[in-house]
């Protein structure tokens, strides 16, 4: 049997759940309506080797009004999507409707409905890296590219709401963009989510300066599983040939934020293990060498097949806490494959898998108990 191709994945977005009598499209309703606008989309010739794979999820932002669709094509992108700004939106008829599709998956998006037989027990955010894809950093590169975080978590967690959160940090962008502008851009679309229905704690007010939500948040983190963060920053040699050493390239201020003894990590990084205070923090690091990047001359992208290079060494991406703080995780990987297992058996994903069933037995009564004072 001849292998599955890997998939590419895009996003579908205002999906209107609202009838004009009052009632709502099923979520089976509104998968048929968006399957034909797929089909009335593809040439004849793509009809007979693309295939659609549609999961409707619900809306981070407005569930009860909208859903979101989550569409994987296998045998090739289709002609209509293949122009697509990897940036940008683009526009098709479903009905009265017009729908989105995009592939940068930017602000929250749901990757799977939870199980609705039982209650949801947890929320997990998974927040890509600088210069990362908030689906594709987490996406396997094996030959079905299966991406964890969808494709097992919701058979091995189906009891939380798991949302990736993307935000444009490509340093091929002209972006001006701060570590400040990034974290500002999160909260605001942390305080949209965290005021729906669906929020297992709602924004409450409180007396002190922060905003409810970021109060509440605050309150509601139970853990977190960094893996391979850079507190300490980057050795920036590498990242600084896309540049072209252009000393006033708009990214050039981002750059020296996240650089190797930046004065603003080191800060950051004092704040940040004072406010950890009682969360559970479990720390991966990478134990093997990443290639440096080389501009290929014919495709004139930028490929991993120079010289090796130790990108975050243990020092920079432990935070150096107590044991019964951060659990220090080795895994046998390099920094573009930290994040990405392609089996359910991979090693780091069985670990990761623990901790997370860990801390989503462990965390209602910790969280309820600080609401509760």
């Amino acid at each position: 049997m001849a292998s599955q191709k890997k998939s590419h994945a895009f996003r579908v977005t205002g999906l209107s759940r609202e009838l004009p009598d009052g009632n709502l499209k099923t979520d089976g309703d509104l998968r048929t309506a968006l399957q034909e606008a797929l089909h009335d989309n593809l040439t004849d010739d793509e009809r007979s080797h693309i295939k659609a794979e549609v999961t409707i999820v619900p809306s981070c932002y407005e569930s009860g009004k909208e859903r979101v669709a989550l569409v994987q094509f296998r045998g090739g992108v289709p002609q209509f999507l293949r122009d697509l700004d990897p940036l940008g939106d683009w526009q098709v008829e479903m009905g009265d409707d017009d729908i989105n599709f995009d592939c940068h998956f930017f602000g929250f998006t749901q990757l799977y409905a939870p199980d609705d037989s039982e209650p949801v027990v947890a929320d997990i955010i998974a927040i890509a890296g600088l210069d990362g894809h908030a689906y594709g950093s987490w996406q396997g590169r094996g030959n079905l590219g299966r991406m964890w975080l969808r494709d097992y978590l919701s058979k091995d967690l189906p009891q939380c709401r798991t949302m990736i959160y993307g935000y444009n940090s490509k340093l091929s962008s002209h972006g001006v963009d701060t570590i400040l502008d990034y974290g500002r851009e999160l909260m605001e679309e942390i305080k949209k989510i965290r005021n729906t229905k669906e929020c297992l704690v709602r924004a409450t007010q409180t007396m002190g300066e922060d905003h409810p939500a970021i109060t509440s948040l605050y309150r509601a983190t139970y853990g977190m599983i960094l893996f391979a963060i850079p507190h300490k920053g980057l050795v920036m040699d590498d990242i600084q040939q896309i540049l072209a050493g252009d000393k006033n390239h708009p990214r050039e201020q981002l750059l020296q934020q996240i650089s190797s003894k930046s004065d603003l990590l080191i800060h950051q990084l004092a704040d940040f293990k004072n406010l950890i205070r009682d969360r559970k923090v479990v720390s991966f690091y990478e134990t093997e060498q990443t290639r440096r990047l080389v501009l290929d001359s014919e495709s004139g992208r930028w490929t991993r097949t120079g010289d090796f290079i130790t990108t975050v060494g243990a020092d920079s991406a432990l935070l150096q806490l107590p044991d019964h703080v951060e659990d220090k995780v080795p895994l046998h990987a390099d920094h573009s494959m930290v994040v990405k297992f392609d089996t359910r058996n991979a090693a780091g994903y069985r670990t990761a898998l623990d901790k997370l069933r860990l801390f989503s037995k462990n965390a209602p009564s910790v969280v309820a108990a600080r609401f509760g004072k």
